[in-house]
Order: C-alpha cells, then sequence, then structure tokens
C-alpha cells in the first residue's frame, strides 16, 4: 500500500536501522532485546548509540521496546527520554486455558537450570508428591499451544527478563508463577539462571560493568540542573541490589495477576491454595485491556509521524539518491570511512 511504502520497522537487531536511515521514510526501531547486539565494543556502541538519538529526536521517527526492561535500557545507555513499550500481542496461540492435564509445567521451553530443577523436584518430593512438575521440552519434544493450555499452571525460570513465550503464555490465560525479585537475583548470583539477560552472559563472559557509562543525559534529572540520577550499571552481574533494581523491569514482574514466590515451598504453598480459575480469569480482563491499549498506542504513533503528510502514490517524498548525502540531509549525521559509525552535527530540517 502506498502507506506501507514510507513505514520501515526494526526489531532484532535493532542495529541494522542504519540500512533504512538514508531514506526519506519514518523509523520505527523496536528492541526486543538488549539493543546494543551486533555493537559490543565500546566504539561502536557509542556510535550506534548517537544514531538511535537521531533517529529519536526526528518527529516522524518513533524508537520504542516490546517490554519495559528495555525501553530503561536504552535510556539508560542513550539518554533518550520517551521509549514507549509496545509489547507483543501474540493472539495467533489460538488457544485459552483449559486445565485437564495434572502437570505443572516447568518453563519456558529451553534454558531451565538444571540444578533449580532438581531442587524444585526435591521441594516437591518434601511436599508428600502432591504436585507433579515437568519441564515442557520433556513433555513434549514438539506441542502445540493448546497442549501448553492444559496444563494446572506454569512456573517459570527464565533466562531472560523478556520473552516470547511468556507473550504466549499470557495471552493463553495460563496461571504463572515466578521467582520474586529478591529470590531471582539470588538465583542469578549462585546459579546465572539468567544468562542471557546480558550479552556477555550469552558468552559467559559476566562482568562487573558496561564497556560504556550511564549517558549523562540519563544521568540528570529533568528540570534539576546538578540533581544526579545515576543507577546500577544494569550489566553488573556481580551485585545483587544492582540485579534486582534492573530485573524488576521484567515482564513477568510488571504484568498483573503473577504470582511470585519467595522460596521452593513457598511455591508449593502457594500452588496448593492458588484460585487458578480466577487468576485465569483476571488475565484474560488484563489481555483485552492491554490490546485496546496497544491498539491506542499505534493509532497515536501513526498519528504523530504521519500527520500532514499525503500518501506517496498523491505525493511521493523526495528521495536523495546517494547514501552519504541522504543521511547527511536527514540526519546531519557525516557516514565513516572506517564503517564503524558515523559523525552527527545536529539534525537538519525535515525534507518533504
Amino acid at each position: 500500500s502506498s502507506f506501507l511504502r514510507f513505514f520501515v520497522s526494526s526489531f532484532l537487531p535493532c542495529c541494522l536501522e542504519k540500512v533504512f536511515m538514508p531514506f526519506n521514510k519514518s523509523l520505527v526501531v523496536v528492541a526486543s532485546t538488549r539493543f546494543e547486539i551486533g555493537r559490543h565494543d565500546a566504539k561502536r556502541w557509542k556510535l550506534w548509540n548517537e544514531n538511535l538519538r537521531a533517529i529519536a529526536a526526528h518527529p516522524r521517527n518513533v524508537v520504542a521496546a516490546n517490554n519495559r526492561y528495555d525501553a530503561e535500557y536504552i535510556k539508560y545507555f542513550t539518554g533518550i527520554k520517551e521509549v514507549p513499550v509496545l509489547p507483543n500481542y501474540c493472539a495467533y496461540t489460538k488457544a485459552l486455558y483449559h486445565p485437564s492435564r495434572p502437570q505443572v509445567l516447568i518453563g519456558p521451553g529451553r534454558g531451565i537450570n538444571d540444578q533449580l530443577y532438581k531442587e524444585l523436584q526435591q521441594a516437591a518430593r518434601r511436599n508428600a508428591g502432591k504436585l507433579t512438575f515437568s519441564r515442557i521440552r520433556d513433555l513434549y519434544p514438539h506441542f502445540e499451544y493448546g497442549d501448553l493450555a492444559a496444563h494446572r499452571a506454569i512456573v517459570l525460570i527464565p533466562y531472560q527478563v523478556s520473552i516470547m513465550s511468556i507473550f504466549e503464555y499470557y495471552r493463553m490465560a495460563i496461571p504463572l508463577f515466578v521467582p520474586s525479585p529478591e529470590l531471582l537475583s539470588k538465583w542469578q548470583l549462585k546459579h546465572r539462571v539468567m544468562d542471557e539477560r546480558t550479552w556477555p552472559g550469552v558468552y559467559k563472559r559476566f562482568r562487573k560493568d558496561s564497556v560504556i557509562g550511564q549517558h549523562p543525559a540519563s544521568a540528570t534529572v529533568s528540570g534539576s540542573p546538578g540533581s544526579s540520577n545515576r543507577l546500577p550499571d544494569p550489566n553488573n552481574e556481580f551485585d545483587h541490589a544492582a540485579i534486582k533494581h534492573w530485573i524488576a523491569f521484567a515482564d513477568f514482574y510488571q504484568w498483573p495477576h503473577i504470582t511470585k514466590f519467595d522460596s521452593l515451598e513457598d511455591l508449593m504453598a502457594k500452588l496448593a491454595a492458588a484460585d487458578l480459575g480466577g487468576l485465569s480469569e483476571k488475565m484474560q480482563a488484563f489481555n483485552a485491556e492491554t490490546k485496546k491499549g496497544l491498539v491506542a498506542t499505534w493509532q497515536a504513533l501513526f498519528h504523530r509521524m504521519f500527520a500532514g503528510l499525503e500518501p506517496t502514490a498523491k505525493e511521493p517524498r523526495l528521495q536523495i539518491q546517494n547514501f552519504d548525502e541522504a543521511i547527511k540531509a536527514k540526519y546531519g549525521a557525516r557516514v565513516s570511512g572506517a564503517c564503524v559509525g558515523d559523525t552527527h552535527a545536529g539534525l537538519p530540517p525535515e525534507p518533504r
């Protein structure tokens, strides 16, 4: 359609948005994991930050994330003030909670820490076997969404702070149980359970700090010159307080009606006492609210991005054919000959 000719969206890896910057089109950059993917050294990351700041500064672009953690993470490292959260809706599951199978599932489908799973089974035996637990992939090498929705609940031992499977579980309104931020941060220190929370963690090279620091613009309280807003480093995997601060933005702590437990014994007690059907109904109601809010948010973003523009079929948008000249005209950026990033001299007026 004419509409789609001037709308480009990027989810993973979002740094590929650089390819689209010279085109005279509106950009929507949506981070679905830590946004420095592919730009892990300090120089390339800083230059990507400058590109992202330039994209965000253009009134017809949007820089967003599909989860609160990555929105806050982008703010921390770039100083961009407004990073909307645009969650995935995942209505494609076409399944709804209908408990008929006895096992409580352990999810997501991969990355379950073996030691914690063993401890969970030991806790279940101490509970006189009243509950039966199974990892999803142990029970289902292949599954349909309806298979998962047929189980009483899912206990999350997350390897990440935002996982597409958890969006799916929630949209199916399967009751979810998750370790509290205090417990999960302890597990992270002891077991490295969320080994994909940071890019160094993915490569088993856990760090105490990031290769770049907090952006000065995010370290200053807006409207209060000299006021500090210094936050713990999100990539510090050795400090309990830093881990606990950042994982509080994880999806499973941001969404309502997910039950938190403080120990495995507490999990057993809460599973036994929970009104699972009632939790599922509340999740379904929140899903309806989420969809309504998400549609309204996208409509508002599109209105801001495209207000006053005619469809390209009626009024084609000027496109400079030279890559370097086009990116300079739209974003005030000089393309680096070293192919590691761009130099920004300020945002020029918007071309028509």
